[in-house]
């Protein structure tokens, strides 16, 4: 059996970073992960060894592998960093923002990741462009997994993010989005992605609208929230149905399921 890892990143210089740690380690305590794996807490941006201390201390009794980091890569920069330290086979990387909020959260991820020729499974996933901010970006359905609570083989994701920078947001919008994007690297050499719901079934992209996750009607169905979607969740319906559409486009409709479209796998 392949060993797992999971990789939480607390940084610092986020406002709420004690709230955010709080709701995380009340999620993951309560929450089973149903899979036996290693906790690495990832460690940025603390302007203190007052605050950082308090950070740690703030799991309590969790048990966790301290990883420290440079708060000059974004998010993906500090797991790139992190993955070179990991020993696991397997790693799932969460967002200062993320909890878990589905039974065996873990076990659902991997048991899609395990299946035959996947190579990237995410809690959340979209059809969302930025082409209208920078046409390098692909035009919609620009699928991709979103670069939270993902989970990808280590050695896999090293190779993805080596020799890579990510001085600037750009960087970080493109890997997760752009035309060499994490997703589409993992497509262009014939494997699949999955979106993971919270009743366990991973969904193939072409599924994606009607899977009841990310920034889609009340969002029953997300194994693992964040800040975007609890966000989604205060809006009011007609607001929801802006976001929803800037995020899936006319692909919420199921007519263009049935009709064999979008394009995609």
């Amino acid at each position: 059996m392949k060993s797992t890892a999971v990789g939480y990143l607390a940084r610092g210089a986020d406002d709420q970073w004690r709230e955010s740690i709080a709701r995380f380690v009340t999620a993951y305590s309560a929450v089973p992960a149903g899979v036996a794996h290693k906790l690495y807490v990832i460690l940025k941006g603390f302007e203190s060894d007052r605050d950082l201390d308090q950070a740690i201390a703030a799991f309590g009794n969790v048990s966790l592998t301290e990883i420290h980091v440079e708060d000059d890569s974004f998010d993906i920069g500090a797991y790139a960093a992190a993955a070179r330290r990991i020993s696991e086979d397997y790693v799932c990387f969460f967002n200062s923002h993320a909890e878990p909020i589905s039974n065996n959260w873990l076990a659902k991820l991997l048991v899609n990741l395990e299946a035959e020729n996947v190579g990237l499974v995410g809690a959340t996933a979209s059809y969302e462009s930025l082409h209208d901010y920078d046409p390098v970006f692909p035009p919609m359905p620009n699928i991709h997994v979103r670069s939270n609570a993902f989970m990808i083989s280590r050695e896999r994701f090293c190779e993805l993010t080596d020799g890579l920078a990510f001085n600037g947001k750009l960087e970080a919008f493109l890997f997760e989005s752009g035309p060499q994007s994490m997703t589409r690297k993992i497509l262009s050499v014939g494997q699949s992605i999955r979106l993971v719901g919270g009743n366990g079934r991973g969904y193939a992209p072409k599924w994606w609208p009607l899977s009841d996750t990310f920034r889609l009607r009340r969002q029953e169905n997300l194994l693992v929230a964040d800040n975007q979607t609890r966000s989604f969740d205060r809006c009011r319906w007609s607001e929801k149905h802006t976001i929803s559409t800037r995020t899936w486009g006319p692909y919420l409709q199921e007519r263009y399921l049935l009709s064999g479209r979008p394009p995609i796998r």
